[in-house]
């Protein structure tokens, strides 16, 4: 089928299944195949791919991935695991080569032939035995140590994605366009539309439209960064530039416990469900809630198991709470394996 080259035949299968710019949602809210949804996920399940079908091809000899049998699966993923890659790192691969198996399956029918069965139906790692999310997220302090020593081009980029829970990467895309003022606050608005000068193509993860507010405590710094700034200027260096002087400014700083820029998502996403608790006057019963709720998801559980009839009001209060903040990050709803990381 197609040529016989193993590389080949990845980037040929990979290729049919890039959604690079569409909604994981929309999709399945319309019955419709995912697939790859960013350039990251397109750089891990290559990665994955390639050397799983090159231990394929060295060990088992296997010269045409779509002669590929579970047991190759389940072997090499045994072989993974004897060698101490964790749980978490096992579940990732299952993915990638998960996706390779539904490439290979569009590629397949497109050619006349029948889909090629060589993944398991169950996952072998179970979402339950991957470890448990750690908090990564910075206290006021840390992050006020660590901007004192970057340079002041950096220190908006730093200020940027505490406002607005920015990924690095959008925080070093981000143009004036892309802050709004409405009511007298602020708000990063990414806009589906293409051609607008706000566009999200290029600047969130799978150039998804975004709405979010800034952190009240961050108004003065925004305004400041942009009255230097027209609308079509970018508001922050570029990306490298700016990681390189987060990494210089840890270690004056002598932060030990950093674990990179993600973790000022992580940072304003708690900050956004407390105060959006509190807001509510639910903060104290709906902090149990979710420690209950996270309890559940790393027992492998329904996230509702144990909730009371008499708690279901409050239960349902506090995941429109969680899907609020989830909404600001860009993420989907009830996304529990995002809240066991980012609200734990």
């Amino acid at each position: 089928m197609g040529k016989r080259n193993v590389k080949n035949q990845v980037d040929q299968a990979l290729k049919k299944i890039y959604k690079i710019g569409e909604s994981k949602k929309q999709l399945r809210d319309n019955h419709q195949e995912t697939g790859i949804h960013s350039t990251t996920q397109v750089k891990h399940a290559y990665s994955v791919s390639m050397q799983f079908v090159q231990w394929a091809k060295g060990q088992k000899g296997i010269k045409d991935i779509y002669k590929l049998k579970r047991s190759h699966y389940r072997e090499y993923l045994t072989q993974k695991a004897n060698q101490g890659v964790s749980k978490g790192h096992l579940m990732n691969i299952e993915t990638s080569l998960r996706l390779l198996s539904k490439g290979m399956n569009q590629f397949s029918k497109a050619q006349g032939f029948k889909e090629r069965d060589w993944v398991p139906k169950q996952r072998l790692i179970h979402s339950s035995e991957r470890s448990k999310g750690q908090d990564r997220s910075y206290t006021r302090d840390e992050v006020q140590k660590l901007r004192e020593n970057l340079p002041e081009s950096s220190q908006n980029a730093l200020d940027l994605q505490n406002a607005f829970g920015l990924r690095l990467r959008e925080a070093a895309n981000l143009k004036a366009s892309h802050i709004e003022e409405r009511h007298g606050k602020l708000y990063f608005v990414a806009s589906e539309d293409r051609r607008a000068l706000n566009s999200a193509k290029g600047l969130t993860k799978a150039s998804k439209a975004r709405e979010t507010p800034c952190l009240p405590r961050y108004e003065e710094k925004v305004r400041s960064i942009l009255a230097e700034k027209e609308q079509h200027q970018f508001l922050a260096p570029k990306y490298n530039t700016v990681k390189s002087a987060y990494n210089r400014a840890v270690e004056k700083a002598k932060i030990t416990n950093y674990t990179g820029s993600h973790g000022f998502r992580h940072s304003f996403a708690r900050e956004r469900l407390e105060a959006s608790l509190k807001e509510r006057g639910i903060y104290r019963e709906g902090k149990d809630i979710i420690k209950r709720m996270v309890g559940n998801y790393d027992q492998g559980v329904r996230k509702d198991a144990g909730i009371s009839r008499a708690e279901r009001k409050l239960y349902m209060e506090v995941n429109h709470c969680i899907d609020i903040v989830h909404k600001e990050l860009g993420h989907g709803k009830g996304r529990m394996d995002l809240v066991a990381v980012y609200m734990r």
